[in-house]
């Protein structure tokens, strides 16, 4: 029995004759029981906490074990928060950055460095009032990047200010920094031109020196690009790549290279599925999300946009780009709208001509929870391209099964003849079900059905 081909990573190329593989709002999952070894699983859909940080959009969100009793805070538009009330204005409208100890927080948006003690915000005093692009907590102390220049400054341990004299300055090359994160007790500093690493010494005075040899020879592709990843970190490099902190090589393909390099700005953030950790690339032309268990990116959209609402996420809330809401994965709606999942399967077909008898789904059926309504007996779509992607036929309906009917073959029967280059399919689910694929065949003999 032949097997279509279904994208397992979403690939998008504007050079050469490769069809797009869109995989959207699913994600690529080992599977030890299905014969491809892989399924294509459904992300959940987003659900409003009913807890709006004002208007938005929520650029960062923190929450911290032991820093001021653990509270959600977010920053939104040009104010600070403690999940709904507003603590303050804050300055600034660059990049977002929040972290603490204990009683400090400490906010930024490209200017000021804002502190928040549970009761006052206040900012910090910065050498020579310059401005700030990034701040973090990392061996006790607040870490803090000066604008424009190759200096990052710290404070004394627990400390809420940072002295004149409390600097260090990336050695390796005078190329400025953009990003920093800290990871195993080691600060990496991420600039225009390399990356490098600076272990924490314990070292009253220099508490922070760079590591011999630890240097990348490219650099970091704006302040956002940096994040934490597992027990690594991931860099949106300065040439259009996606590299991880533990090895050697790069995890983007080309396509999404060329959207990276298209795109004003790349920014990185994590969240969670069932305990699993994504990693979120945020650009102007949408959201790629990788899931480093398989090595495969897909799409996430909200419906209607090539966008994906989240900003942000900590501890199981997501921030919205749009608007002052907070949300959490649930179910499979979408908060005000559908969740649509797709993905593409492709039949190569090289110097003759196949007749397709017919093409089936192997898939989850009859796992509806609706008694009565429109989804009593959700749908499945697909349509076809014969030509590589460049024109489609129109959808064609088939049904996922009504509630118990497990044993349901979602297939779809005389659908012509395919030619040189081979066909295309597009499958589509918008009802609310959970829906989730192991196999895409093409003329599947009857016996077998």
């Amino acid at each position: 029995m032949p097997r279509m081909q279904f994208g397992l990573s979403a690939f998008k190329r504007a050079r050469g004759d490769l069809p797009e593989l869109p995989v959207v709002n699913m994600f690529a999952e080992a599977s030890a029981t299905e014969e491809t070894g892989v399924v294509l699983q459904s992300r959940p859909a987003l659900v409003d906490r009913a807890a709006n940080m004002g208007i938005g959009p929520v650029a960062c969100l923190f929450k911290g074990n032991g820093v001021l009793d653990g509270a959600l805070y977010g920053i939104s538009a040009t104010a600070l928060y403690r999940e709904t009330v507003s603590l303050g204005a804050i300055d600034g409208s660059g990049f977002a950055s929040m972290a603490g100890y204990e009683d400090y927080l400490f906010a930024n948006a490209g200017a000021s460095i804002w502190t928040y003690d549970g009761a006052t915000l206040s900012t910090v005093a910065f050498p020579d009032g310059a401005s700030v692009i990034k701040v973090l907590v990392g061996s006790g102390r607040l870490i803090a990047l000066r604008s424009d220049t190759e200096k990052f400054y710290y404070s004394d341990p627990l400390a809420a200010t940072i002295g004149a004299l409390n600097f260090a300055t990336a050695e390796n090359q005078p190329d400025r920094l953009r990003d920093m994160i800290f990871i195993k007790d080691a600060l990496v500093l991420g600039g225009a031109e390399t990356v490098e690493i600076w272990p924490n010494t314990n070292d009253d005075v220099l508490p922070f020196q760079p590591l011999e040899g630890a240097v990348w020879k490219v650099g970091v592709k704006n302040t956002g690009a940096m994040c934490n990843y597992g027990t690594t970190f991931a860099v949106v490099t300065s040439n259009n790549q996606i590299v991880l902190g533990d090895q050697d090589g790069v995890i983007s393909n080309a396509g999404l290279e060329a959207e990276i390099e298209a795109s004003v700005n790349a920014y990185l953030f994590t969240f969670l599925i069932d305990g699993s950790e994504f990693l979120a690339l945020r650009l102007d032309s949408g959201v790629w999300v990788f899931n480093r268990r398989s090595g495969a990116f897909s799409t996430f959209e909200t419906y209607g946009l090539d966008d994906w609402t989240p900003s942000c996420f900590v501890s199981g809330v997501f921030g919205s780009s749009v608007d002052g809401k907070t949300y959490t994965f649930s179910g499979h709606v979408d908060e005000g709208g559908v969740l649509e999942r797709r993905f593409r399967a492709g039949f190569p077909v090289n110097g003759c001509s196949v007749t397709i008898d017919n093409i089936m789904v192997r898939c989850n059926t009859g796992g509806t929870t609706y008694l009565s309504g429109d989804y009593t007996d959700p749908d499945i779509e697909m349509r076809l391209s014969y030509d590589g992607g460049k024109t489609w036929e129109e959808w064609l309906g088939n049904t996922l099964g009504q509630q118990g009917g497990y044993g349901l073959k979602v297939m779809w029967s005389g659908l012509g003849i395919a030619y040189n280059p081979g066909l295309l399919a597009e499958f589509r689910v918008t009802a609310p079900v959970d829906f989730r694929v192991s196999d895409v065949l093409i003329n599947e003999p009857w016996g077998a059905m």
